[in-house]
């Protein structure tokens, strides 16, 4: 088996574990939906907020160290996919408590989400996956999804601090 693929394989567990616990998915689940039900306290899911902002923010470094840096592109690369899948990880981590009680006020905060979740797959894709409508939709979407993300993640941040009403 490839490495690239026993990564994807990994990566995708994650992932379905991450849904599985989001969304409340097993035998206690009848048990866990009554009452204020919260996985992690609010400090706490607050902190991995902000690790997963910082995660993702070294992220973006790679533009930059793939220049300066050209002989190590490969490993600037590596760097920037663990970056990210780690960031989107912690993120769900961050939300989790939303989403058993989504609310119309989340939206910005699930739009995030929903926009983080499409850059990083469409990341791994465009890495891994050597499919040519795969390569096309990433060099036409991924990068001017990521700025819209950073403009989305901007509001949410001064929303979620009071700075905006």
């Amino acid at each position: 088996m490839s490495k690239a693929l026993l990564l994807m394989i990994s990566i995708l567990s994650l992932l379905l574990l991450a849904a599985l616990i989001t969304f409340n998915v097993g035998p206690e689940a009848r048990y866990r939906q009554r009452g204020p039900y919260r996985i992690f306290p609010r400090d706490v899911a607050h902190w991995f907020g902000w690790v997963s902002f910082l995660l993702f923010a070294a992220s973006i470094s790679y533009s930059a160290l793939k220049r300066g840096f050209p002989r190590s592109i490969k490993t600037w690369l590596l760097v920037h996919c663990v970056t990210g899948t780690l960031s989107l990880l912690l993120i769900v981590l961050h939300i989790i408590n939303r989403i058993q009680a989504p609310r119309p006020g989340y939206f910005i905060s699930f739009f995030a989400l929903l926009l983080m979740v499409t850059i990083v797959v469409s990341g791994i894709l465009g890495r891994y996956v050597k499919a040519k409508f795969i390569k096309d939709y990433w060099r036409t979407l991924h990068t001017p999804l990521t700025i819209l993300f950073y403009f989305t993640l901007a509001f949410h941040m001064l929303e979620k601090m009071n700075l905006l009403w």
